[in-house]
């Protein structure tokens, strides 16, 4: 087939260029994937030893919830990236082979984990929180920070700060002292 517009050039992509692509997609699926472990460590694993320990202050990091659809999605791209890398063509494979069936799971799994298990686990968190006697504060909410939620098990510490410091610890200056909240209930 010729190129139907002069001015644009032919955009064919050579097994070595295929190749080529396909590694640095391996190096961002990787990157992502590090992302979302780093996510589940600093965010939300943290979140629930804050509730555990009663901790003052619980900051749930809603978006983060997002993430936990990640592993599916992550372990059928790099597969199917990987053999594109191998093989210099389009990961493609036969119906009913069992690269197929693999690839329709975990893309199933990811899509489910989004629409279903990630909108449960928010609703059960936020009801442990409700159950555990915490209310929202939306004072400390620090700006910019959508999806971000703090709760409060004592209303003393619900406040608009001054500042923050260490792990989003909110601080307030009274009478030329930083008086802060240690969130992290230890």
């Amino acid at each position: 087939m010729t190129n139907m517009h002069p001015t644009l050039p032919s955009l064919e992509l050579t097994p070595v260029k295929f190749r080529l692509l396909a590694i640095v997609f391996i190096i961002m699926l990787l990157l992502v994937g590090g992302f979302s472990v780093y996510a589940y460590a600093h965010y939300l694993l943290p979140l629930y030893g804050r509730l555990y320990r009663a901790a003052p202050v619980v900051e749930t990091p809603y978006l983060a919830f997002g993430l936990l659809m990640a592993p599916p999605a992550l372990a059928i791209l790099l597969v199917g990236t990987a053999t594109c890398a191998l093989t210099g063509k389009k990961f493609d494979p036969p119906l009913g082979s069992r690269l197929h069936r693999f690839q329709t799971l975990m893309f199933a799994l990811s899509l489910k984990t989004l629409f279903y298990i990630v909108p449960a686990v928010m609703i059960l968190t936020s009801g442990a929180l409700l159950a555990r006697g915490y209310t929202p504060c939306s004072k400390l909410l620090i700006s910019g920070s959508a999806w971000h939620l703090f709760w409060v098990n004592d209303e003393r510490v619900c406040f608009k700060p001054d500042h923050y410091i260490n792990d989003n610890w909110p601080c307030k200056v009274i009478d030329g002292k930083d008086i802060c909240v240690q969130v992290d209930g230890r």
